[in-house]
């Protein structure tokens, strides 16, 4: 049995939108500290790390550590009609199969979503990622630049060192070249060697709509390699993402 009550309604929200712009269904783990979703996307191509501290709760009940598959969109959907004063209360009754979701104000809503049976078999490990560079800035710088790139083409080539960051987009006949420096307004650390990777500007895109959950953003990069991107509230919510990188075609 599981049961939680939370009212901080925009934390919820705010995650779920993000996460169910990239991915569909997902394996929330509810754990005695609080409640994580590790998730990827079909084609692999994005991972999501969300998690939800336990202190955040008004109210948390938990038997036993367990895991629950919802339909995220779905979820959001849902999410979506709670408003900012409303207190949202999740239950798992024992031996049910459904997730339920009641928003309580100057009035009672319930709602329910079927438990899915799903595995986390094939979502792979980021653990032992290695990167070689870090950077920390204000979330609008970075989605300046991916809006920027957004007008030219389909995917960005992220480069960096321990003095710049440059994000750089080429299409048919247009190219555009976003050069972050070390001291600009809005970045608080950068650091590391050289690396240099191409992206996906959709998913960074839907990515950065986590602007909303933290003003500023950690970003970890390497050469040919994923990007992470860390957006934290202190004390009550992280959610990460990896980003596998596009590799051109000769």
């Amino acid at each position: 049995m599981f049961k939680a009550e939370l009212e901080e309604v925009g934390l919820i929200q705010d995650s779920m939108k993000t996460v169910s712009d990239l991915i569909s269904e997902g394996l929330f783990q509810l754990t005695e500290d609080g409640v994580k979703l590790i998730a990827a996307d079909p084609a692999m191509v994005a991972l999501v790390d969300f998690k939800i501290e336990k202190d955040v709760f008004e109210d948390y009940e938990l038997d036993e550590e367990s895991k629950v598959g919802l339909n995220l969109e779905n979820f959001y959907s849902i999410l979506r009609r709670a408003n900012s004063d409303d207190t949202i209360t999740f239950e798992v009754k024992e031996d049910e199969s459904k997730f339920y979701i009641k928003m309580e104000n100057s009035s009672t809503r319930n709602f329910s979503l079927p438990i899915l049976n799903l595995s986390e078999d094939d979502i792979p490990s980021t653990d032992q990622l290695d990167f070689s560079v870090t950077a920390e800035l204000e979330t609008s710088v970075l989605e300046n630049a991916i809006k920027d790139a957004m007008v030219v083409g389909d995917s960005v080539t992220v480069s960096a060192d321990s003095s710049q960051i440059k994000i750089a987009s080429e299409g048919d006949q247009s190219n555009v070249d976003f050069t972050i420096s070390g001291d600009s307004p809005g970045v608080m650390e950068l650091s590391g060697e050289e690396a240099k990777s191409m992206f996906s500007l959709d998913y960074l895109n839907s990515m950065t709509g986590a602007k909303k959950l933290s003003s500023n953003v950690e970003l970890k990069l390497g050469e040919d390699f994923p990007m992470r991107l860390n957006f934290t509230v202190p004390e009550q919510a992280r959610l990460s993402f990896v980003l596998a990188p596009r590799i051109e075609e000769d």
